[in-house]
């Protein structure tokens, strides 16, 4: 029996399709942000910075977010993924981040889907701690 190339693609398609109706499959924003001006400029609005982010996380707007980390550097380049329902929604939150706003960073958005990984979070109730393992 001969199978076509053709047939061979759409059952290829079919299988792919199948898994992914079963991922997670929720849309975000992953936002690369990069710096635009030294520790000097950055360094007195850093707790601005980070009250926001921690608005945003407050208010369920944040997913997650942090630096890429290089050793001695409080500030710098990161990645943030938010949930924001349009393009012009999460623009609107990078926009009002203070760094940003300053001139201070500039980012990339992309709309982003989460498909695969695990989450686990560790909750000890008694001691009001979460981790991460």
């Amino acid at each position: 029996m001969t199978v076509h190339p053709a047939e061979a693609e759409d059952s290829e398609q079919r299988h792919v399709d199948a898994f992914l109706a079963r991922t997670l499959r929720r849309r975000l924003w992953a936002v690369i942000a990069h710096v635009n001006a030294g520790a000097d400029a950055i360094t007195p609005h850093v707790e601005e910075h980070l009250e926001y982010m921690a608005k945003l996380e407050g208010e369920g707007r944040l997913w997650a977010s942090g630096p890429f980390v290089v050793p001695g550097v409080l500030v710098g380049d990161g990645l943030t993924i938010l949930r924001a329902d349009t393009e012009d929604d999460a623009r609107a939150l990078m926009d009002a981040e203070p760094l940003t706003k300053l001139n201070l960073r500039t980012y990339e958005l992309h709309l982003w889907e989460l498909r695969e990984g695990r989450i686990i979070v560790e909750v000890d109730a008694s001691a009001s701690s979460a981790a991460l393992p």
